[in-house]
């Protein structure tokens, strides 16, 4: 035994060796930060994975949600995720086995199994939603026709039934086409002339009956497990021609005066839309029309004769888009429209919707969760067949219910009125809708770009008009065309052949070889993958002109950059004798790389001369040096420092010092009240002083000795370069005590201002030799009360570096 389990253990060993080697989680997800590559191939097992799932669902039947590939791996997950449908799968099985077995009779098998897998709330299954079955247009005898090139008609084979004017009947005074277009509220319309009963409705009053007081009865409820039971009213579903002419002869009776339709409709496999049911019903029943079997869409017009009747009401809620599909679809018009949505407005409820009038008037709640389903399945699962049938089984009692409200508070006028607003609604015209090559209806390029183009998007809406977009704006532009184009080929919607996330990506990163494309395109677009070589192509071709406008508009602005207006600079190297030749511009200005004036204008203009006319008078050259200028003066020397500047003329600085010394002279005069040396002047008499004021006192020696010098102290007044001075008392408060005079004229020696060379060099006192803050005890003297000094802090000088004191500032 020992012997076989080491035989047992050397055989596990290499696959134990290579198991260990395998990556988990986290190192999965360090290789795919550092390999791109590895990353894209993981990419696409996970989604091979989760394709494979989603099929394995549809097949047993079993719902498992939006499992993930995290969801099937993780075990926390797992239970959550596919636990209960493989829980379920196995009890069916034991069942099956049972009654193979003979322990269990054999069930008969259910009408519907797709009904069982019907959640009652949440989200729907996905094959309730994109179910994965044969496109019916493909078996139409009238294929849809989606050339933008070729206007949408559909002639009426069976005529105008309760016609006032011919078909085809257009008033020469409405000056219209048959390709008018406008743009409404829901897309690209038709002109609403061109209705064939648009006269008919604008000129048919509202039926004698719909203006008498109702007396409503509340239907039957439908049963939920039993939709197409004829218990609570009569029920038919109308899929042949034989069902659909017993429907035409019954609407077409005198007693059926209302009649409430509602339509079910498909967009995602179809590129126009899709009408997949018709619900009909009237006080004595209900009628489904399948508009799916052929026979039946080709000869559904021959309702006309009821829907246009003058004397019938068709009731419709929000009938807008119906209008519309209802003329593509089935060439069917409404001429007495009341749309119960305009009744609700008139009535000024909370809500508008239909799920909010069955609320109201039935205590009925619409699960209107089926709005999204695809309804092409056949056959329909009872809660979908429930859903379908709801909706006009109690119209006629809402109706009845609103009208009664509207007679109420406003009488028939109020009833009129919700006829009128309906009328623009009825006259609706369908029109294919062409590439907008503008971009900003609702499904638009633009509209695209701007709610998913991120930080780029933002940009380019906020440029400035006539800016050129950038090469990601295009790119979405051209794909966006592009899928609109293979979306009219295939007969698919737009979504379905390029969801928008998927062309927001190419566009960051477009694809320029069929291998990226493929690679960067997810495996379920079936469409897109079959026209990788188109895609690649738009992209390619979108590149080039955006590289080729790009540098058009280089060459364009290198080209205005040399024809520079008659006031630039670069006028001036061009009208020069040495202008360089073309030959000479520079080769990144040949080659158009240089884009801007700003990189050409440094290109030879200061090695030139400057005109003489800019050279004498504009201010932009004076105090230039050209060569010609200096050819004609000796050049000037150059200064070595801001203080070394050429000694002026004598007779200014004479004029100016004697100009000081007389206004000394005179202050000193008024100082003491009496004249020295002052000229013959006339000047405004002095206050006179008293003597026992203590700021005077008698002048010191040094200033005895400075006013017996034998020196001019004034300059006569008669001269023309010397100013009058006419002294002006000062206050006793604001003049320097004698002691402080004293020490300023002791410690201060003469200075010759006629020979010094600067001012600079002028001695000073002892107080004043430094900027900073004195210390120690060279404080000065006090003299009275000293103004409040101001906080360093709110002056600036927090450092407290320079004398903030006021009273030593002069």
């Amino acid at each position: 035994m020992e012997e076989r389990l080491q035989e047992v253990s050397r055989a596990l060993s290499a696959a134990t060796q290579t198991a260990a080697l395998l990556p988990d989680a986290t190192d999965l997800d360090f290789h795919s930060s550092i390999d791109p590559s590895f990353k894209r191939a993981l990419g696409r097992v996970t989604e091979g994975l989760g394709a494979l799932i989603e099929r394995m669902s549809e097949w047993v039947e079993v719902p498992v949600g939006d499992a993930s590939i995290d969801d099937v791996t993780q075990p926390s997950r797992f239970s959550a995720a596919v636990g209960d449908a493989i829980d379920r799968l196995l009890e069916q099985t034991d069942v099956y086995l049972d009654e193979y077995a003979g322990r269990r009779p054999v069930a008969a098998p259910a009408a519907d199994t797709a009904s069982a897998s019907i959640p009652s709330k949440g989200k729907l299954p996905r094959h309730l939603l994109q179910a994965n079955i044969p496109r019916p247009q493909d078996k139409f005898t009238t294929r849809p026709d989606n050339r933008a090139d070729a206007p949408w008609s559909r002639p009426l084979r069976r005529g105008k039934p309760n016609a006032q004017v011919p078909l085809g009947y257009r008033d020469p005074a409405w000056g219209i086409t048959e390709s008018s277009c406008v743009v409404g509220q829901y897309g690209v319309e038709g002109d609403a002339r061109l209705n064939p009963y648009h006269v008919e409705i604008q000129q048919t009053p509202p039926p004698l009956h719909s203006l008498r007081p109702p007396e409503p009865e509340a239907p039957k409820p439908l049963e939920m497990d039993a939709p197409d039971s004829s218990e609570p009213c009569p029920f038919v579903w109308v899929d042949s021609l034989a069902k659909l002419e017993a429907l035409a002869v019954h609407l077409e009776e005198e007693r059926v005066q209302e009649i409430a339709v509602d339509l079910e409709h498909h967009s995602l496999r179809t590129y126009a839309g899709l009408v997949s049911l018709m619900q009909i019903s009237t006080r004595w029943g209900d009628w489904i029309v399948d508009t799916l079997v052929d026979e039946v869409r080709e000869n559904a017009e021959m309702l006309n004769a009821s829907f246009t009747h003058p004397a019938k009401v068709l009731v419709l809620h929000g009938a807008d888009h119906d209008v519309l599909w209802l003329q593509r679809d089935l060439g069917l018009y409404v001429t007495n429209l009341f749309d119960t949505f305009h009744a609700s407005k008139l009535l000024q409820f909370g809500a508008n919707s239909l799920a909010y009038l069955l609320l109201r008037y039935l205590d009925f709640e619409a699960d209107k969760r089926f709005q999204m389903a695809d309804w092409r399945i056949r056959p329909l699962p009872k809660e979908m067949l429930f859903y379908a049938r709801s909706d006009t089984h109690s119209l006629l009692y809402v109706y009845d219910r609103m009208r009664e409200e509207l007679l109420a508070h406003g009488g028939p006028v109020s009833v009129k009125e919700v006829f009128e607003r309906s009328k623009p609604t009825a006259s609706k015209v369908y029109a294919k809708e062409a590439w907008d090559p503008v971009g900003d209806a609702r499904s638009g390029w633009r509209t695209l770009w701007l709610k998913m183009g991120g930080d780029l998007a933002r940009a380019s809406q906020d440029a400035l008009p006539g800016t050129p977009m950038g090469r990601e704006e295009r790119l979405v532009r051209r794909l966006h065309q592009w899928r609109d184009a293979a979306a009219r080929e295939e007969d698919e919607s737009p979504h379905y052949v390029m969801p928008p996330q998927v062309l927001i990506g190419l566009a960051f990163r477009p694809p320029m070889t069929v291998q990226e494309a493929a690679a960067r395109i997810p495996k379920n677009l079936a469409v897109a993958q079959r026209r990788l070589d188109s895609l690649v192509q738009a992209v390619n071709e979108e590149q080039a002109a955006y590289q080729s406008e790009a540098q058009k508009r280089v060459q364009s602005a290198a080209g205005d950059a040399w024809d520079l207006p008659e006031e630039d600079v670069g006028e001036a190297w061009q009208e020069g004798p040495s202008a360089p030749a073309p030959a000479e511009v520079p080769k990144a200005v040949q080659q158009g790389r240089l884009n801007t004036e700003s990189s050409l204008a440094d290109v030879r203009v200061w090695e030139q001369p400057a005109p003489a006319a800019v050279r004498d008078g504009a201010q932009l050259f004076r105090g230039l040096k050209t060569s010609e200028a200096g050819a004609a003066k000796p050049a000037a020397k150059k200064r070595k420092s801001l203080f070394d500047r050429s000694k002026p003329d004598e007779k200014p600085v004479e004029s100016t010092l004697q100009r000081i010394r007389a206004e000394c002279v005179q202050w000193l005069g008024g100082l003491f009240g009496q004249t020295v040396g002052v000229s013959t002047a006339k000047r405004e008499p002095t206050e006179p002083l008293e003597a026992s004021s203590p700021a005077w006192e008698a002048p010191s020696a040094s200033q005895t000795k400075r006013k017996a010098s034998p020196e001019p102290v004034a300059a006569p007044a008669e001269a023309d370069d010397v100013d009058a001075v006419v002294p002006v008392a000062k206050h006793p408060k604001s003049q320097p005590g004698p002691r402080a005079r004293k020490e300023t004229a002791a410690s201060v020696p003469e200075f010759d201002y006629g020979s010094a060379p600067s001012m600079l060099s002028a001695p000073r006192a002892p107080s004043e030799s430094s900027l900073l803050r004195a210390s120690g005890g060279t404080k000065a003297p006090k003299q009275g009360k000293a103004p409040k000094q101001r906080s360093n802090a709110r002056s600036g000088n927090r450092s407290g570096t320079f004398s903030g004191g006021r009273a030593g500032q002069r």
